[in-house]
């Protein structure tokens, strides 16, 4: 049997398709006059590369974000997404004959071949991170030192670590991004929420969670325990004065200890100090009559912790006193 096409012998009877043309039409007999030139290689190619093309356009896509299935959509319309930063290497994608959903960057949608990959977690330095993992005290150190210098509550300043915080998230975020990585959904968590950066960060790079860990770790400490920043830094924070002034004591709870102060001194003094023990200290000076005569009189107080006192030492004229002289005077003055 011949092929009708291209005159092809077909030895082999159960050969229905004819190898060397595809044609599937057969004779007894060679026919003459045929002239059928096999396609060149490039024109092979050119066929397949338009069968795939053909294929690439009816595919139908879906993609997950926030949580949900979205689709289906073109090819184009998917890399087009991709383009706008909708969707990036790391989202799930599908498309029938998948037995499951992949990574954008695991899938021929992307031509990885004209850009290099991203760099490894591994090849990227850390060190800014690590300073971040750290922030929560350096900058509840770098409020204490500034409200020393400019005489408010280190309360006051509660936005300099947030603001710290932000920078530095910020200027990591772009460092991440130059390593080939896209951030752009992790903007939003460096601004308003670190530790979920942190913990981002650490999934995107394949990298461990601990600095993320010691943030939170940090951040939990300067909540509950900001006291021992004053003994590190030797600068009291000025709010100790408020807590004093502000306080009153079990033997005279009907007035504030300002209240007494302001009835019975003259132009009264008040400041925070750290002493050689590291425990921070309040000092009220002023001038009193005492006896008849005109005494210059320092009270002081010792911080328990972030919120009682106790009194520490009285003197009269640089002249220690005793506990006796100090509830005689402590009378008087509430008795005013």
């Amino acid at each position: 049997m011949f092929c009708s096409k291209c005159g092809e012998e077909q030895k082999e009877q159960k050969n229905v398709i004819c190898p060397n043309c595809g044609n599937t039409v057969f004779t007894p007999y060679k026919l003459k006059g045929l002239k059928w030139d096999k396609p060149k290689e490039s024109e092979d190619i050119s066929i397949v590369a338009d069968i795939a093309l053909s294929d690439q356009k009816n595919e139908q896509w879906y993609y997950a974000l926030n949580g949900e299935r979205h689709g289906p959509v073109s090819r184009l319309e998917l890399l087009n997404l991709y383009k706008k930063e909708k969707v990036f290497l790391g989202t799930k994608v599908w498309k029938s004959g998948m037995p499951e959903w992949a990574d954008i960057s695991h899938t021929d949608l992307i031509d990885k071949s004209t850009e290099p990959p991203p760099l490894k977690g591994e090849d990227i330095n850390n060190t800014l991170v690590w300073i971040l993992a750290f922030t929560p005290i350096l900058g509840t150190l770098l409020e204490y030192i500034i409200a020393g210098a400019i005489g408010v509550a280190s309360g006051s300043l509660w936005f300099i670590t947030t603001i710290l915080n932000t920078i530095l998230c910020i200027i990591d975020e772009r460092k991440i991004k130059k390593a080939g990585y896209n951030t752009k959904e992790m903007l939003v968590w460096a601004i308003f929420f670190i530790p979920v950066y942190l913990f981002r960060r650490a999934h995107l790079l394949k990298q461990k969670s601990i600095y993320a860990i010691v943030w939170c770790i940090t951040f939990v400490i300067m909540i509950f325990g900001p006291t021992w920043i004053s003994g590190i830094t030797g600068i009291a924070d000025p709010s100790a004065v408020d807590l004093v002034k502000e306080g009153t004591m079990n033997s005279y709870p009907n007035k504030t200890v300002s209240q007494m102060v302001n009835n019975y001194f003259l132009d009264p003094k008040w400041e925070a100090i750290v002493g050689d023990d590291r425990n921070t200290y309040v000092n009220v000076k002023g001038e009193i009559t005492y006896q008849g005569k005109n005494t210059n009189v320092l009270i002081q107080y010792k911080l328990i912790n972030d919120s009682s006192f106790k009194f520490y030492a009285l003197e009269f004229n640089g002249v220690p006193q005793n506990m006796l002289t100090y509830t005689a005077l402590m009378n008087s003055m509430y008795a005013e």
